[in-house]
């Protein structure tokens, strides 16, 4: 059965493909729907639901999300997406906090109430003399190359801070 990798967005999507590139997941390339994964949430994008309908066999839907949420199946494609293979995973409250893990920052993120992991991570990380952006640029040079071993690492910590709840996490799908 063929995987659709659902991101929240353009960030996700580039976490996954360091893990993809590096050969840390449970699947490849291969396995994904045209071979890669979809900066978006929903199934609604024209985009995916030919992909889906060009496959047109029974799929897996992983999302990589901050927070679960229902997931509305076009009607055309029922067939092809079985609700029991749909999947979240999680990483709230937001992928910066991946970053924080990685820069000791996580105990200062958690004293502050109602702390938002992207505005955080902002004030907070510098990396190569560059504050901390929101954009596929600042995670491929953090992340990328001989530093994607730093990513497997913080999403194993990630998963370990939240022990207690029953969600998936991006650890989960790691070999």
């Amino acid at each position: 059965m063929k995987i659709l990798l659902l991101c929240e967005g353009k960030c996700e999507q580039t976490i996954m493909d360091i893990l993809l590139d590096n050969n840390m997941l449970t699947f490849t390339r291969d396995d994904l729907i045209e071979r890669r994964g979809y900066p978006i949430r929903y199934l609604c994008n024209a985009n995916i639901v030919s992909a889906l309908e060009r496959y047109n066999q029974p799929v897996k839907i992983y999302r990589i999300i901050d927070k679960k949420e229902n997931l509305a199946i076009p009607k055309q494609i029922k067939h092809i997406v079985p609700k029991e293979e749909v999947y979240d995973y999680i990483t709230k409250p937001e992928l910066e906090i991946l970053l924080i893990i990685n820069e000791n920052l996580y105990k200062k993120f958690s004293d502050i109430t109602n702390g938002d992991a992207s505005v955080f991570a902002k004030e907070n990380i510098l990396y190569n003399g560059k504050r901390y952006e929101k954009t596929e640029k600042f995670l491929r040079d953090y992340y990328g190359g001989k530093r994607s071993f730093l990513l497997l690492k913080n999403i194993k910590e990630y998963k370990k801070k939240k022990k207690k709840q029953k969600d998936l996490f991006l650890a989960d799908l790691l070999k």
